[in-house]
């Protein structure tokens, strides 16, 4: 393959993006608009990139000196003061070119879809063909705002028309230009020297050079895009959020390649920064965000949704969970209608139940609390089991205190354990108590008043109710 050079054009200013920022800047749901320009070219070594600034030109290069994106490349900045057309953005960068050899894949900041094999493609097509100019070029069904791709009556390029110049015939022809070029360096500079303006737009038109390449007599060529969306540029917040959704379903994809499975992936949505493994089942309505990993074999059922959260292989997280900031152990089960907040850490083979919450809680291997309780600011030992309706008082109105329970406790239903407060192994206790003082390992705790029973007292309460209604 010949000697690569890219130029990225990313002076626009973005202004129906809503805001003041240099458009390469706008953050999909993955990264930078230009970062996925600049991932999509590194895998063909480019000598240089150059990047074409213009608006706010010191944001985008303060950008570009952090991006992880830009490492690998030799960034050469050219400054377009002026935006006077795609044409007149390339000519900007024509000193950076200086001295340079080879093929010049000029592309755009705001075309993040397009992948690296469709570039690698596209560049040894180019090669190939042993091309002057190859344009990079789709179907599109018309009307449309696409430059027309003008052909002969032998089927060979003469020259693209950009859609504000086009005749009524040319408006509905369906092949459109892209926009990407990959052109031979020796011709580039004076093609581009030599575009004028005269024009509906009164800019200088890249595409232009593709006409004076055909009457010059070079090769010209066409390299047929198999996935028109790849071609997706962003110009607004309702492009920016189409080009979101395809990337969100080339994840998707991705994993399902990989082994994972979704009941409805068009109902889930994943942040690009989750990781799922291989044997993974994704029930419908899921929302996997931040920094999540899904083991092998989890089961995460519909209406769930985890957060900044790492689930070990074989859980299963069932209907209408919330996790966040915490850890899920292996073979271990949440909800349903469970809430894991932050600083959780469930063990091994545990279970968190139905309208079972959680908070900075640690729960050992084997720990179970099935139903109906709030656990905070505690540690759990091996095999405890915490009955229905178990509260951990940590909260005094002004401070958090601790709650300790050791392994094999039994904690009866309707408890509450009245932080700072520790509950030795092997503890029992009792139903309905309200736990004070520390309780002995193998005790029984009890804390709650005696139960008193008066015979007959209920039925001689119903004899002097019904006598008042005659």
């Amino acid at each position: 393959m010949d000697t690569i050079c890219c130029i990225i054009l990313a002076a626009g200013a973005g202004k129906r993006m809503g805001g003041d920022l240099p458009k390469a800047v706008t953050q999909t749901r993955e990264k930078a608009l230009i970062d996925h320009l600049l991932d999509a070219v590194a895998p063909l070594k480019p000598s240089r990139t150059i990047v074409v600034a213009g608006h706010k030109q010191e944001v985008l290069k303060s950008y570009l000196a952090t991006s992880t994106s830009s490492k690998g490349h030799a960034i050469e900045i050219a400054i377009q003061d002026e935006q006077l057309g795609t044409g007149h953005a390339v000519k900007c960068a024509l000193p950076a070119l200086q001295g340079f050899t080879g093929t010049v894949l000029i592309t755009y900041a705001d075309h993040p879809l397009f992948t690296a094999e469709t570039l690698k493609l596209f560049t040894q097509y180019h090669s190939f063909k042993k091309a002057t100019l190859t344009m990079l070029s789709f179907k599109a069904p018309p009307p449309n705002g696409y430059g027309k791709v003008i052909r002969d009556g032998k089927g060979q390029v003469i020259r693209i028309t950009e859609a504000k110049d086009c005749n009524p015939e040319e408006a509905l022809i369906p092949e459109v230009n892209s926009g990407f070029y990959a052109v031979d360096s020796s011709f580039l500079k004076p093609a581009v020297e030599s575009l004028t303006n005269s024009n509906a737009q009164g800019e200088y038109y890249l595409t232009d050079i593709v006409e004076k390449a055909c009457k010059e007599g070079q090769t010209v060529t066409a390299f047929p895009l198999a996935d028109a969306s790849e071609a997706a540029g962003v110009n607004n917040p309702y492009e920016l959020s189409l080009v979101n959704d395809i990337l969100a379903q080339r994840h998707i994809k991705r994993l399902q390649l990989e082994g994972v499975s979704f009941a409805d992936p068009k109902s889930c949505f994943l942040d690009a920064s989750v990781t799922i493994a291989s044997g993974a089942h994704i029930g419908p309505n899921v929302q996997l965000r931040g920094a999540t990993t899904i083991g092998a074999d989890v089961v995460v059922e519909g209406t769930a949704i985890i957060k900044d959260s790492s689930i070990a292989s074989n859980a299963i997280i069932k209907l209408g969970s919330h996790v966040e900031s915490s850890s899920i152990g292996k073979h271990s089960t949440v909800g349903p209608f469970a809430h894991v907040r932050p600083g959780s850490k469930i063990g091994e083979h545990c279970r968190i139940g139905n309208f079972v919450e959680t908070k900075n809680a640690t729960l050992r291997d084997g720990a179970k609390a099935s139903h109906l309780t709030y656990l905070g600011d505690c540690v759990v030992g091996e095999n405890t089991n915490i009955g229905a309706g178990t509260i951990t008082c940590n909260y005094d109105g002004y401070n958090k205190a601790t709650t300790t329970i050791g392994k094999d406790v039994f904690i009866g239903s309707n408890s509450a354990l009245v932080a700072p407060i520790t509950v030795g192994d092997g503890a029992l206790i009792a139903a309905g108590s309200v736990i004070t003082r520390d309780v002995p390992a193998d005790a029984l705790g009890l804390g709650r008043a005696r139960q008193e029973n008066k015979e007959h007292w209920a039925k001689e309460r119903r004899k002097v109710l019904e006598s008042g209604k005659r």
